[in-house]
């Protein structure tokens, strides 16, 4: 016999898992990186290809953003399977604009302020790490707390998990993990405005052109734009002169908002670093030039400039590091153990080990297909949302790694690290 009880609908709430991909208007191509924010303890961000997926309940409206886009809201319920963003500068006339010193100014001095103010502030954030190189693909997901006030400093890892996914026939030595030996996890303390220097302390960053410390290294140029609230954004591109080409130096554009002297988003690239590469059985080191660019966007609603998310890319030769950090806001979390990150962070990851019921309870990130591909075909990534499928390899991808399998000797027991400063140096 079958019992139906309408009146408990009425305070029956389910959430329902929504999965989208954000894109751009004019292009179509995918908006990275871009916020979908529902409450401060429900929220995520779209994935390198513009994806995300989220549980909410059927009446909650989904606000998506991403700086030089037009703002855009759906209810849960009518959630289309493709976001339009379409861009600001489409629509509105940027202008130049002149005398941008007394903005940097105002700005570095109120960060500096914050940073004394809120040194000892922390954040929650989940962290993935993927690595490609000659027939091996790597993932690393992780939560972690650090001090967030203008950059990151003194992360402590509290559950982590790692996977790998091998091509057949590849040549398997215990000598070789990868990067799995570095300290590229340094790259995570970068910012454009550094109140610590610590291993960046031989870098130069925008911030100088206002520290005076190599300030004169540097060409700046402004342009104006107004979003649909009103909110003026000033876009500061900051270029390395070629004086600058002999210095590991940070370039690229900030977004500040102009009446609130708030940086709210920085995209940028670095040059002049060098990556040193250890060769265990050559028994000699070796160094070579890196590419790495870097995203970073900022919140407020604590009170001061906190990181947001923050991601990267590493590439060397045919290696090629790819990394996002995503604050997790009010989220509650529970956390069992925690372990100061070292000289390494996969090593951290490792010791920390892996609680289960952590990961089942918190919305995290949408993976790629790669990053999918790599945690379900590999049996030791624990993972209790773990998808269903295997999603098959692109012919893309499946050209990248012939291409990248090339140099798989070269990387055979070698340890990679960060440079501090030039060759020879």
């Amino acid at each position: 016999m079958f019992f139906s009880f309408p009146s408990l609908q009425l305070f029956t709430f389910s959430q329902d898992t929504l999965t989208a991909v954000v894109v751009d208007a004019a292009t179509g191509e995918p908006v990275p990186y871009a916020s979908v924010y529902v409450s401060s303890s429900c929220g995520t961000i779209s994935n390198y290809d513009g994806e995300f997926s989220l549980e909410c309940l059927p009446n909650d409206v989904l606000r998506i953003s991403s700086i030089g886009y037009q703002r855009v809201s759906h209810q849960a319920s009518q959630l289309p399977d493709t976001i339009l963003m379409k861009p600001i500068s489409s629509t509105l006339r940027e202008l130049t604009v002149l005398g941008t010193d007394d903005l940097l100014y105002r700005l570095v001095r109120k960060m500096q302020k914050e940073t004394k103010k809120y040194k000892k502030t922390e954040s929650n954030y989940f962290f993935r790490l993927t690595t490609q190189y000659p027939g091996t693909d790597e993932l690393a997901e992780a939560f972690l707390s650090a001090k967030s006030c203008v950059q990151l400093r003194d992360m402590t890892f509290h559950s982590g998990n790692r996977g790998v996914l091998k091509e057949s026939g590849v040549f398997d030595s215990p000598d070789l993990k990868g990067l799995g030996r570095t300290n590229l996890h340094v790259f995570l303390r970068l910012a454009p405005i550094l109140t610590y220097y610590n291993e960046w302390d031989f870098a130069i960053v925008p911030a100088d052109i206002v520290l005076s410390r190599r300030g004169k290294l540097y060409d700046v140029s402004s342009t104006a734009f107004t979003e649909e609230d009103g909110t003026e954004i000033r876009r500061i591109h900051v270029t390395g002169k070629p004086a600058s080409s002999g210095y590991v130096i940070l370039e690229g554009t900030l977004y500040v908002d102009y009446k609130k002297c708030r940086l709210l988003r920085f995209d940028g690239q670095m040059r002049g670093l060098y990556l040193r590469m250890y060769d265990n059985a050559r028994m000699r080191t070796s160094i070579d030039t890196v590419s790495y660019d870097m995203h970073v966007d900022y919140r407020h609603d604590h009170g001061f400039t906190e990181i947001a998310n923050m991601s990267g890319t590493v590439i060397k030769d045919k290696v090629m590091l790819r990394y996002l950090l995503f604050n997790l806001g009010d989220k509650e979390m529970a956390f069992k153990k925690s372990v100061r990150v070292g000289s390494n962070m996969l090593q951290t990851i490792d010791k920390v080990g892996y609680d289960s019921l952590l990961w089942t309870t918190t919305g995290i990130v949408k993976r790629t297909q790669l990053e999918e591909r790599i945690a379900f075909r590999d049996s030791s990534f624990r993972m209790a949302n773990k998808s269903n499928y295997n999603v098959p390899p692109s012919e893309q991808e499946r050209s990248a790694n012939k291409y990248l399998r090339d140099a798989l000797r070269q990387l055979k027991g070698n340890a990679m690290q960060l440079h501090r400063g030039l060759p020879g140096k």
